[in-house]
């Protein structure tokens, strides 16, 4: 096996150039700051590859660095935007499942997972057991909190747990998901109603939502992503989306396209003047730089696809 070398940031280039793209000599200024192996991931959905004597021989014939390094910026841009949307809705939720748990358990019945869990799917232990770890969970977040009303005594149990409209909102996204994925029937579907979704449609939704923010907060490339489970989708979503064929089927596709129609879905739903401005803008930007980014991206072609408000507009009119 050949040991990779290191190469200084004028051989990157030059190695870049060799199979086949377009360079300047100052790009190599941008490999100082952005390593090759990042903006190696953005050229790759562009190049076109092949096997040669068990190798991947990639081939960059028609590229540009400056095309790769827009691609790199334009997933940087809409990752920002993307975040900002998730957001809305990962406090929108929060505020919605402690109201129905401080509704129905008053103050502090949350900690007390038997009043709210399903137990047709949890037996007493897992409920225990995902108890214990919750509130572990909770007061190490509350140990490094600085939220001023987790000093106050009057939202504090006499173990020193917050309320529910406090607690929740001390979790991270993930925690959320977990907590929502334990509900019983009834609030589940309670909080479904309130987003008029369906309780699958809420479950697999932020499911998909937690792996994206994760994704988002991390620096991850989401303009390439290809989800390993395809949420459920809406029929009124299939006049977006690329759909795959294979044989006498067809499947949507599972790229960052069925991330974007869920982000609507449920920001429509909490703000329906909320302004999608910068990640039109991305789209938009994301499809003049290459055309065929728009099926990278998922959608069926960019008539309506690459414009949020189109998008509502067409959904109210099947709502």
């Amino acid at each position: 096996m050949n040991m990779p070398q290191p190469l200084t940031w004028d051989e990157q280039l030059e190695l870049l150039k060799k199979r086949g793209m377009t360079v300047k000599t100052d790009d190599v200024k941008k490999l100082e700051h952005i390593s090759y192996y990042r903006l190696k991931e953005f050229a790759r959905p562009l190049a076109r590859t092949r096997k040669e004597n068990g190798q991947t021989i990639i081939c960059y014939n028609g590229i540009s660095f400056s095309q790769v390094l827009t691609r790199y910026y334009q997933d940087k841009n809409l990752r920002i935007n993307l975040l900002h949307a998730i957001e809305k809705i990962e406090v929108s939720l929060k505020t919605k499942v402690s109201y129905i748990l401080g509704k129905y358990y008053g103050a502090f019945g949350y900690l007390n997972f038997s009043n709210w869990v399903n137990r047709n799917r949890f037996n007493r232990f897992e409920t225990e057991k995902k108890q214990y770890y919750f509130k572990k969970n909770l007061l190490d977040i509350i140990s490094k909190s600085k939220n001023p009303e987790l000093r106050q005594r009057d939202n504090l149990s006499k173990d020193g747990f917050p309320s529910v409209w406090l607690g929740i909102d001390l979790l991270m996204f993930g925690n959320l998901v977990s907590i929502i994925k334990l509900m019983n029937s009834r609030i589940l579907r309670e909080l479904a109603a309130l987003y008029d979704f369906k309780v699958e449609e809420l479950l697999s939704w932020i499911k998909c939502l937690n792996f994206i923010r994760n994704l988002c907060a991390h620096n991850s490339n989401i303009l390439d992503i290809k989800l390993q489970t395809v949420p459920v989708t809406r029929e009124s979503w299939n006049e977006f989306l690329y759909f795959i064929h294979k044989g006498d089927s067809k499947r949507p596709t599972n790229r960052l396209a069925i991330v974007l129609l869920i982000v609507i879905e449920f920001v429509r739903k909490i703000n329906d003047s909320y302004r999608w401005n910068n990640i039109r803008d991305n789209l938009r930007a994301i499809r003049s730089s290459n055309e065929k980014n728009v099926q990278l991206l998922g959608f069926k072609d960019s008539s309506i696809s690459l414009d949020p408000y189109e998008i509502i507009n067409c959904l109210k009119k099947q709502d």
